[in-house]
């Protein structure tokens, strides 16, 4: 565990070494824009989700622990309740978000993973009894108002399941936060390394778990002993050469580099630069996905000129978030009784 004496050395190396935060920022988008592009590249190829997510996650939890190290409390962080659900919550985050690609491009789906935003303003009200300023409000309801207006708009044969899965994520999203938030570990990790310890040693338990019960259901399937599922996989699916590929793909390199990213940025630039960073994901997608298409390994798409009024409306949205920051506070524990 990362002790206090440790939190401002941490701080202040990772603030002085390696690149620039915003280039960093710059390259968390690019690689956030590479992961969605791929899984419009698994969607197009047929690469069943659950397939995809057996070979990339416990490949990121390796390749975090080999960058990290176990650390000397990894079995009390394996034992702790949070670890499942917040190991899970990475899991089920990036399942149903690659559900969400089956019904628009990756492009749309960065629009719509933006219900997280107002999903979180509400929540963390309703839950840890944060209330938002007057902007924050508004802020919220500028970016839900775009994204409903956007739906409306989308080239897709069902918009409204598109937007039901980005409501998912968005509240998968914010479970995992709180849940991250509250975990002892996660709490006291203020270094990039430790960070990275605490993410593998989870995702790496979530993924034992969930293979372990994927194997089993698979094995009850198989012996008819219960009929199998819809989202069951077949053996197949799991050697299928495109999900191994971009199993390893995206494990080995993109997950991995946007945690260490990821926690970089908010070190260096600090949390509200960051979440203003993740409002330009749409644009970088843009760009992947032009340039994929333009090499031929993702079908055409439909320009919309709609998505640059989106993109305007989700970055005035965080900008009122952010100016609010200052400004919020918390509401007393008594008024949530």
């Amino acid at each position: 565990m990362t002790n206090a004496s440790n939190h401002g050395t941490g701080q202040t190396s990772a603030r002085t070494a390696g690149l620039n935060g915003w280039i960093e920022a710059a390259f968390f988008s690019l690689a956030l824009a590479v992961l969605n592009v791929s899984y419009g590249l698994g969607q197009q190829w047929g690469v069943h989700p659950v397939a995809l997510l057996f070979w990339a996650m416990p490949t990121a939890a390796a390749v975090l622990l080999i960058a990290s190290g176990l650390g000397p409390d990894w079995r009390a962080i394996l034992r702790h309740p949070l670890s499942l659900v917040v190991g899970g919550g990475i899991i089920a985050m990036e399942a149903v978000y690659y559900l969400l690609l089956g019904f628009v491009n990756p492009t749309d789906g960065s629009i719509l993973v933006r219900l997280s935003v107002p999903i979180a303003i509400t929540l963390g009200y309703l839950i840890a009894g944060r209330r938002p300023g007057r902007l924050a409000v508004a802020g919220g309801l500028v970016t839900l108002a775009t994204i409903l207006w956007y739906t409306a708009h989308l080239d897709s044969a069902a918009p409204l399941v598109a937007l039901t899965l980005g409501c998912v994520c968005g509240f998968i999203m914010s479970g995992r936060s709180f849940a991250a938030e509250h975990h002892p570990w996660n709490r006291a990790a203020h270094t990039i390394q430790a960070k990275m310890r605490v993410t593998g040693l989870v995702l790496g338990l979530a993924s034992t778990v969930g293979i372990t019960l994927l194997f089993a259901a698979m094995a009850a399937a198989g012996t008819h002993v219960v009929a199998a599922p819809p989202w069951l996989p077949q053996p197949h699916h799991l050697v299928d050469g495109s999900a191994v590929l971009l199993g390893l793909f995206v494990g080995t390199l993109v997950l991995t580099a946007m945690q260490y990213l990821g926690f970089s940025v908010v070190l260096k630039l600090g949390s509200e630069r960051f979440i203003a960073t993740g409002a330009l994901t749409p644009v970088t997608t843009l760009i992947v996905q032009s340039m994929v298409v333009a090499v031929g390994w993702l079908q055409p798409f439909a320009f919309e000129w709609g998505v640059l009024p989106a993109i305007a409306g989700l970055i005035l949205g965080v900008i009122l978030i952010i100016a609010s920051r200052p400004r919020l506070r918390t509401v007393p524990r008594a008024r949530l009784t």
